[in-house]
């Protein structure tokens, strides 16, 4: 005879789509399955082979150094290693806005000239400037040279520029001799700009916590292939991201089948 348990039970299935049946005996209850995440493979690659579709994940504290970056486009990112890699990129999609890295540079690539400025007895085999015979500015230059014993030339500022003559100031010998030259160096920079274009590369937050970030982090930190397992892959293979950016490299994911297990 049935029990008070399986009828209500039975009575209590019909109102219910999809229920099992219920028994006083344990051993005909179906066992659940619980799917075990497989491993998560991430392995570099250049930046400039990840394809204009694809969706890349960049970590918690990338994400916050984008939004403050696109809040201000005029700022300077050359410092933040990730804006090396979307360098690469023709342009990226962020929270619903394209932009592009842009290089800017600033400097003239023009040089500094030092000289020390001493007496000689003779001119030797060398030509002779009179410096009365000199522009009014550059006798000036020579003048001051002269009574200092040094002379500076900026390429960029102009003035005067002393050639290996020898100059007479009253009666007596003068020659500038180049003890530093110094290039000025052309400064490259690196801020965002809002670009026009539909086909660029999508950058979203992966929803990790604290200790997912960490690990994974970690993980990267070999600058090699790396593999991570649990909650962390399960994250990743559920984030629908097929590359994640961290500080100045990019990994593909590669997500192995889930495991069954019961």
């Amino acid at each position: 005879m049935p029990s008070r348990r399986t009828v209500l039970g039975a009575i209590a299935c019909t109102l219910v789509t999809g229920c099992s049946g219920l028994s006083d005996d344990p051993s005909t209850e179906e066992a659940t399955a619980t799917a075990t995440p497989g491993p998560v493979v991430l392995s570099p690659v250049d930046a400039a082979a990840v394809p204009e579709t694809a969706t890349v994940g960049v970590l918690p504290e990338t994400f916050g150094e984008l939004e403050a970056a696109t809040r201000d486009t005029s700022a300077d990112v050359t410092e933040h290693r990730w804006a090396h890699v979307l360098r690469d990129f023709d342009c990226f999609a962020f929270e619903g806005t394209t932009y592009a890295v842009v290089e800017r540079t600033s400097g003239s690539g023009g040089y500094i000239n030092k000289y020390s400025v001493s007496e000689v007895d003779d001119p030797g085999n060398e030509s002779t400037v009179r410096v009365a015979d000199l522009p009014d500015s550059d006798r000036r230059a020579v003048v001051d040279a002269i009574e200092s014993g040094e002379h500076r030339y900026d390429s960029d500022e102009g003035g005067f520029d002393p050639t290996d003559s020898v100059y007479i100031y009253n009666e007596s010998y003068y020659v500038f001799t180049l003890d530093v030259h110094g290039d000025k160096p052309v400064v490259v920079t690196y801020t965002l700009e809002e670009a026009d274009d539909d086909r660029c590369v999508t950058l979203e937050p992966l929803s990790l916590d604290d200790a997912q970030a960490e690990t994974l982090d970690t993980a990267l930190q070999s600058n090699g292939e790396s593999t991570v397992t649990g909650s962390l892959a399960r994250t990743l293979a559920e984030s629908g991201v097929g590359f994640v950016l961290r500080g100045g490299s990019c990994y593909e994911l590669s997500v192995s089948a889930s495991e069954t297990a019961s």
